[in-house]
């Protein structure tokens, strides 16, 4: 195999391709949170979003997240259609993307872009009515959610469609939560009556514009991930909570892993003073590397969390993915 740029690399693992080393942000332009269009707030001071939802921000986690000691925007989920209001798309100033934005200083040449596209149907169910009632609202009252959400789905395309036009990325990050620590938030059944169909709709749409499709879901979600593949979904951006190496064969190898590493392992072993040295984080990370790595479709997504076991970890990545793939073994066969 000819070596291939960092940018290639990005884009042969969203196309399920063969790489000749591990892809890794060096490819790669992810533009967080947006601002020349406002579905929530500035990420660092929060505010009232498009859909009338209050947002605060948690310094703690540097992030901002609905303000649940506020009323409900919807109460009752019966009442959606007299209730939520559906911001017109086209009443927004879409020429403000480059000056807002500055897109045009965005590396093309070298870098694959990726764009955050946040609050699937089941967030926005949520923010707007407080998780709890959500939760019940899938349960008491499935015929009117999914009334809700193909209606949220209409405006969502069309707004994904704008990005798209604006923007103009190679990659699409969708983002919806399903899942906790331990498993989903519903029923895998309710899922697929109710979720499964929609974000299909997103993929099929984003596909016919020309752009790739990155599922950001965090929890552990193994039980549907399977199905990821069949609806068209390109890549999913998850968590190591999950049994990556498990999915990639149920998956038949058919769906990007853009994934973290086990950042829950090391901080916890550092912090519990059990003396983790830098060369116990190496060989437990190069053992996890190379399960999550074998076959391709793996693309490690690095936080900062951690402190000096971050750095390590990402150092022994970077190192065993220059090589990784020139092992027969490591290569799908």
């Amino acid at each position: 195999m000819k070596e291939m740029t960092p940018k290639e690399r990005a884009l042969a693992f969203f196309r399920n391709e063969p790489v000749d080393e591990l892809p890794t942000d060096e490819g790669l332009f992810v533009l967080f949170n947006p601002e020349a269009y406002k579905e929530r707030p500035d990420h660092t001071k929060g505010g009232t979003d498009w859909f009338g939802v209050k947002w605060k921000y948690e310094p703690g986690v540097d992030a901002i997240a609905p303000d649940h000691t506020e009323d409900p925007v919807l109460e009752d989920i019966c009442d959606w259609r007299e209730v939520v209001q559906f911001p017109d798309l086209d009443a927004w100033d879409w020429s403000k993307v480059e000056e807002i934005d500055h897109i045009s200083e965005i590396d093309r040449e070298n870098k694959a872009f990726e764009i955050m596209f946040v609050n699937g149907p089941f967030e926005r169910l949520h923010m707007l009515m407080g998780f709890e009632n959500a939760l019940c609202a899938l349960i008491t009252d499935e015929e009117e959610v999914a009334a809700f959400f193909d209606a949220f789905m209409d405006w969502k395309i069309r707004l994904m469609e704008k990005v798209i036009e604006y923007y103009k990325p190679d990659i699409l990050m969708f983002h919806d939560d399903w899942g906790t620590q331990k498993d989903m938030f519903f029923d895998p059944d309710l899922w697929r009556r109710l979720i499964k169909p929609q974000i299909k709709r997103a993929v099929d749409r984003c596909h016919e514009l020309g752009v790739l499709f990155d599922m950001h879901s965090c929890g552990k979600i193994e039980r549907v991930v399977p199905e990821f593949p069949e609806i068209g979904i390109d890549a999913w951006q998850g968590m190591e909570i999950n049994d990556i190496p498990k999915l990639k064969e149920a998956t038949g190898y058919r769906l990007g892993m853009h994934v973290t590493p086990d950042y829950q392992k090391y901080v916890a072993e550092n912090l519990s003073g059990h003396g983790l040295t830098e060369d116990d984080v190496r060989s437990q990370v190069r053992e996890e590397f190379y399960k999550n790595a074998k076959g391709y479709c793996y693309f490690p997504m690095f936080l900062p969390f951690g402190g000096w076991t971050t750095e390590v970890m990402i150092d022994e990545i970077l190192k065993c993915g220059k090589t990784v793939y020139k092992d027969p073994e490591n290569c799908r066969q």
